[in-house]
C-alpha cells in the first residue's frame, strides 16, 4: 500500500505558489559583495485591535509584515540572508518600496525561509 507523503506535497504546493505569486527584489547587505535578484513574496496586512463597541473604532493598528523566500533559490545562489539585509522591490507598482530584514521566523516546514521586515521610508 502506498503512503501519502504530506511533506512532499506541501513542498510541491509551496513551490507552485512561490513560482506563481513571487515578485522580483534586489537583495543587498553591507557584508554581501554586490547585489542579487531574488523572487520574494511580501505578506502585509493591518489588524484593527481594540474595543469597537465602546470606542466606535479600533484603538490600535497592528501591522504584520513579512517576506517569504524560497530556500532552493537561496541555496542555488549561495545566499545566506542576514539581519539588516535590504530588499528593493523591482516592480514599479510597489512605489520603490525598500524592505529591511528584521527577525527570522523559526523554520516550520519545507522550502520557505520567512523574515519579519520593516520599511525604509
Amino acid at each position: 500500500m502506498a503512503t501519502f507523503d504530506f511533506a512532499a506535497m506541501k513542498a510541491k504546493t509551496r513551490q507552485i505558489v512561490h513560482d506563481t505569486m513571487a515578485t522580483e527584489a534586489i537583495y543587498t547587505h553591507p557584508n554581501f559583495v554586490g547585489s542579487e535578484e531574488l523572487r520574494i513574496r511580501w505578506h502585509n496586512k493591518v489588524a484593527h485591535v481594540g474595543e469597537l463597541l465602546e470606542n466606535g473604532y479600533s484603538s490600535i493598528l497592528e501591522g504584520v509584515n513579512r517576506v517569504i523566500f524560497n530556500i532552493p533559490e537561496l541555496d542555488k545562489k549561495g545566499i545566506t540572508l542576514q539581519l539588516g539585509g535590504r530588499l528593493a522591490l523591482v516592480n514599479p507598482l510597489y512605489g520603490g518600496a525598500v524592505l529591511i530584514l528584521d527577525s527570522k521566523e523559526p523554520r516550520v516546514g519545507p522550502i520557505e525561509e520567512i523574515w519579519f521586515i520593516r520599511h525604509d521610508r
